[in-house]
């Protein structure tokens, strides 16, 4: 391939692959009652599967941020790659509920780490002035893997029975692993240098994303797993138009990701920030803290945009953070920190909330009012990051050594 476009590819790679790997997560929860019929499991322990998965996805991140950045990246991708889609393949082989659940918290292991490779080797590759655009790109994965990859998954299992997901998402895992080994251009060398795991824990600027980053992911969590029980029995909203609203939230995030990652690259970060957080906290008020009657299909499409722009230029301005031998480990903690804070979120909301005799959900307005608070808290960290950042790339370009270690050049953070 002409070396002008391999780093073109990278990024469409990257999307393809975040797509394929978060969808199948999202997909094993919706597959819950096939599991049941099919291979005996307990409804109860359904949660197991995808729940383990996310927690075996954080520990792995944690334990290996220390090393990534010592492996050459592209030769780490495809490994990882084909690793995790490997045993998800075999998924589709087990004979009884522990085989299914066992093989896919190990897949889930696996994740961790390759997410965290791939971001690393994104960053490595697009220039500081397209990342809003790229990084908004690539993060369209999660939307389009509402969209596409879980729909799609429910489709398959009508046809083929409950192993055709997995059977396709692996096999089209490996074939994104050979692709990758064929176009996925080799980034810079960072492996040979010895990653400062330490002095990047010690960075302000790294714990202050990492608390931004958790704040919103608990926030999110506080209500998204929720929102079909409430849209339901609190907001009597037909249960045959769910997946529309889904359909139509995961579109305008599209858009809105495409939108905000524009302007971050047009040097408008902080409005980008301001507006996304700011309307957000509004658009929750008015929808679920204090319903204003307003149409749930308006309503949901805003937030589910609102929430992923801010999300993607949290992204795009934390990545600026480490220094080119420190990206995977950085990309790592990120992972990790994200993770734990969606399942925190996820038990208080579940342990918080109550319902009535007509299953009506009961506290979910309180912890919409909790959600606002955390989002504004965290849209201020995230301008006061955006600042911090920019006065390190002055300071760098000056020759000004930095809490985080030597000066170096700004176009290189």
């Amino acid at each position: 391939m002409d070396l002008a476009r391999q780093p073109k590819a990278a990024v469409h790679l990257a999307m393809l692959i975040n797509m394929l790997s978060i969808g199948s997560l999202m997909m094993v929860m919706p597959l819950g009652p096939d599991f049941v019929r099919a291979l005996g499991m307990q409804a109860s322990h359904v949660g197991y599967v995808a729940g383990g998965a996310t927690l075996a996805a954080a520990l792995s991140a944690a334990a290996s941020a220390a090393w990534l950045d010592r492996l050459e990246r592209k030769r780490a991708l495809v490994c990882l790659l084909a690793l995790r889609f490997a045993l998800l393949l075999s998924c589709a082989m087990a004979k009884e509920p522990q085989q299914l659940i066992a093989l896919f918290v190990l897949s889930g292991l696996v994740a961790g780490p390759m997410g965290a490779v791939l971001m690393a080797a994104v960053l490595d590759l697009v220039p500081v002035a397209e990342r809003g655009r790229k990084l908004a790109y690539v993060a369209m994965g999660y939307s389009l893997a509402a969209i596409i990859v879980t729909p799609l998954a429910l489709e398959l299992v009508a046809y083929g029975g409950w192993q055709t997901p997995f059977l396709v998402c692996g096999g089209a895992g490996l074939l994104l692993a050979a692709l990758c080994l064929a176009m996925f251009p080799r980034p810079a060398e960072h492996a040979r240098k010895r990653p400062h795991l330490l002095s990047l824990l010690r960075s302000p600027l790294c714990l202050g994303a990492l608390a931004i980053v958790f704040l919103q992911m608990f926030g999110h969590f506080l209500l998204v797993p929720h929102f079909s029980n409430y849209f339901q029995f609190n907001l009597e909203f037909p249960r045959d138009r769910i997946g529309l609203l889904y359909l139509f939230g995961g579109l305008a995030s599209l858009v809105a990701m495409h939108l905000g990652g524009v302007f971050i690259d047009r040097g408008k970060a902080k409005a980008v920030v301001l507006l996304s957080s700011g309307c957000l906290a509004g658009v929750t008020l008015i929808g679920f803290a204090m319903p204003q009657g307003l149409s749930l299909y308006l309503v949901f499409a805003l937030f589910m945009a609102l929430g992923a722009v801010r999300s993607s230029s949290t992204l795009t301005i934390a990545a600026a953070i480490p220094s080119p031998e420190q990206r995977a480990a950085f990309m790592a903690l990120q992972s990790t920190v994200s993770n734990v804070a969606a399942g925190l979120g996820g038990l208080f909301s579940a342990a918080y909330l109550a319902a009535d005799a007509d299953r009506r959900l009961i506290g979910f307005d309180e912890l919409a009012w909790l959600y606002t608070g955390a989002g504004i808290v965290a849209g201020a960290g995230v301008v006061s990051l955006l600042r911090a950042v920019a006065a390190r790339s002055v300071a760098q370009a000056a020759g000004i050594p930095t809490k985080q270690g030597r000066a170096q050049p700004a176009g290189d953070s």
